[in-house]
């Protein structure tokens, strides 16, 4: 399965995810809706209820009253009735009752929205992190020589170079040539890096070439010692400018 079949594969599952979450998120909002209406029905129902038990009462003591028969027996006999105090005490949980159930279907719509935003979230990131180019590695490499000389295009030539140890130091010296079909470089310099038996970096040193200007046809020498280079075992020499890297060609005779 190639790279681009798995993240297809990886995307296509996690909007099934996505729409599962969705989907259940909608039903629990249906859900919770019929039950909190179903709810604030059953207290209207019981509250139309209590209003008619009321009114019944008031209707049968007016009547008590219309053919004369004392009203303070009947209100002894009303008053402990537990169905009016006890309606009218219920009321109170019954509400809170139905408060509690909309603020548990909030709660829980909420929280399954908040999952549906973390999927698409985390897909879209995983995505562009998968789609993003792969940040080059770096290596202990020397400088490459692919950069371009600000004031000519014409690679400098190198006529000769060699080395000598000197302790644990590395002195590297040669000549280097600017052609004459080249433009003029300022500011020269050689830099050299040393590498051990594995071809792992080590270290690296630089010196300015003198004269300060290289003008088309003209030659000069340079010498860079380098310190630490005991375990050294081949080096390679670059070239830069203020401008930046320097490409250059070996034009050492081969004995």
């Amino acid at each position: 399965m190639t790279a681009a079949s798995e993240e297809r594969a990886a995307t296509d599952k996690e909007m099934s995810i996505l729409l599962v979450v969705t989907l259940v998120s909608m039903l629990l909002a249906l859900v919770m809706t019929v039950i909190a209406w179903r709810v604030a029905r059953e207290e209207r129902r019981r509250s139309e209820a209590r209003v008619a038990a009321l009114a019944a009462d008031i209707q049968t003591a007016v009547a008590a009253s219309a053919v004369g028969m004392r009203a303070e027996p009947r209100l002894r006999a009303v008053t402990p009735t537990p169905i009016s105090s006890g309606d009218l005490f219920a009321a109170g949980p019954s509400a809170a009752s139905s408060r509690s159930v909309i603020v548990v279907g909030v709660g829980l719509f909420v929280f399954a929205t908040a999952a549906a935003l973390a999927v698409v979230l985390s897909s879209g990131l995983r995505t562009r992190t998968a789609t993003a180019p792969a940040a080059p590695v770096l290596q202990n490499q020397p400088t490459p020589t692919t950069g371009a000389n600000p004031t000519s295009s014409v690679p400098l030539e190198l006529v000769a170079l060699g080395h000598q140890r000197d302790g644990d130091r590395l002195i590297v010296r040669g000549v280097i040539r600017n052609p004459s079909s080249g433009g003029r470089t300022d500011r020269l310099t050689a830099v050299v890096f040393l590498f051990d038996r594995d071809g792992g970096f080590v270290t690296s040193g630089r010196a300015s070439i003198e004269p300060a200007v290289l003008p088309p046809g003209g030659e000069s020498t340079f010498l860079v010692t380098v310190p630490g280079a005991a375990d050294v075992s081949r080096y390679r020499v670059s070239f830069r400018s203020d401008g930046g890297i320097v490409p250059h060609v070996d034009r050492r005779t081969r004995s």
